[in-house]
């Protein structure tokens, strides 16, 4: 079932909730990128080390992911595209942007994409 076009009040509401989200992640990105350039501390040299490093490196790829999907969820907000489904083209429910704010796709979409 498709949902509304959001109202000025809802892209206000999603853009402070981008906007929030993506300044988490930034300091995520932050404190991984120190970890990873120091080396790790403790584990230095031995398995342990290895695996929090490649840890920490699959941690920062994908917040760097999820920061890029923040910022173009910010540039539908600004196109006025934002909350339509960019497979199908329906409005995505309130719901499911509440739950995933910078989502492209409405939940059926997602999931036939996700199927693969």
């Amino acid at each position: 079932m498709p949902g509304r076009k959001p109202t000025a009040e809802d892209l206000t509401t999603f853009k402070s909730q981008l906007q929030a989200m993506l300044g988490l992640i930034s300091g995520d990105i932050s404190h991984l990128r120190d970890d990873l350039a120091s080396g790790g501390g403790e584990h230095q040299g031995d398995e342990g080390e290895r695996y929090f490093q490649g840890f920490n490196l699959e941690l920062l790829q994908h917040d760097e992911s999820t920061v890029q999907e923040l910022l173009d969820a910010l540039d539908r907000i600004e196109e006025g595209t934002y909350g339509r489904c960019a497979a199908c083209g329906v409005w995505i429910r309130k719901d499911r942007l509440r739950a995933v704010p910078h989502a492209r796709n409405c939940i059926e979409c997602q999931r036939g994409a996700e199927a693969g």
